[in-house]
């Protein structure tokens, strides 16, 4: 889901471009790429933060109805869990990626640590992680904050559903810019979640996974450009898709009059597969099809 998160945001960097005769006394066109790319990098690595977090989970607690919840590899990430039992809370669990980079499934390198506040197993109604970071980098970026992940239940149509945060979000770039994010999310898992790779081994138990993710995302980039970035339409995004399937996202600039609308599934998109690199882009009212970043 990270990758598709990240190619889908960064398509907008080079959609920017037509915003910029709208008020070249306000933001540039550089300016407005560099706003664009680092909100789109702040987003993706939280949103991979949350996926590894949850990963760990419930990880710990379907390893737990099998074998020892102890994480008994040598190899990267190790994680830890104290106190080391399946009913005392709460819990710290640790996720140790090491001092060197390592490449993890999803392609993303990470190195650092993770640590996990817990009161109770993901999967548990209320249970809510908070996670923190000790020289944690994604990428390179090093990665600071506090992000929540709440599990609200069962909705209606028997998915889990879970609300995502995070506050004081600071990412340091390799090249030394450092820019911040906030976000208040709803994710809902609308398929996958009966299935489980971690124990299965199965890819296909790992690609059937999607969300629907819904919500608000704000920060402010290294030129101190204030945003905030709005689902307008819910998106719909599959672990082993490159492209967000579904969905429209409003990008603003507070006390600013500039916004972009894209549209991951226009209505001229009639094809049977929602897992491809057609949109629409939307600015001030006039719209024109796009095809995104292969």
């Amino acid at each position: 889901m990270k990758n598709t998160i990240a190619a889908g945001f960064l398509m907008l960097v080079f959609l920017f471009p037509a915003c910029k005769e709208v008020d070249q006394k306000t933001i540039t066109s550089d300016e407005a790429v560099v706003l664009v790319s680092e909100a789109a990098t702040a987003y993706s690595i939280f949103a991979s933060t949350q996926e590894e977090g949850t990963k760990a989970g419930l990880n710990l607690q379907l390893q737990g109805q099998t074998k020892s919840a102890e994480d008994t590899s040598e190899d990267y990430p190790v994680i830890t869990v104290s106190p080391l039992d399946l009913t005392s809370w709460p819990k710290t669990i640790t996720v140790d990626y090491g001092p060197e980079n390592v490449t993890g499934l999803d392609m993303h390198q990470r190195r650092g640590k993770m640590i996990i506040s817990a009161d109770n197993f993901p999967s548990v109604s209320g249970a809510e992680w908070e996670i923190t970071f000790d020289e944690f980098y994604h990428d390179n970026y090093k990665v600071e904050g506090v992000q929540t992940i709440k599990y609200s239940g069962l909705n209606a149509s028997e998915h889990p559903v879970y609300k995502c945060t995070v506050s004081e979000g600071v990412i340091t770039a390799p090249t030394e810019e450092v820019f911040h994010f906030e976000q208040q999310t709803q994710r809902e898992w609308i398929s996958g979640y009966d299935t489980h790779a971690a124990l299965t081994g199965d890819e296909a138990d790992f690609c059937d996974d999607m969300y629907k993710i819904t919500g608000t995302h704000s920060g402010k980039s290294s030129d101190g450009y204030t945003y905030t970035m709005t689902t307008t339409s819910p998106l719909i995004i599959g672990v082993c898709c490159r492209w967000i399937q579904e969905g429209i996202l409003n990008i603003s600039l507070k006390d600013y009059d500039l916004s972009c609308e894209i549209d991951y599934r226009p209505a001229s998109d009639t094809s049977e597969d929602a897992c491809n690199n057609v949109a629409n882009i939307t600015i001030f009212g006039v719209s024109s099809e796009i095809t995104l970043m292969p």
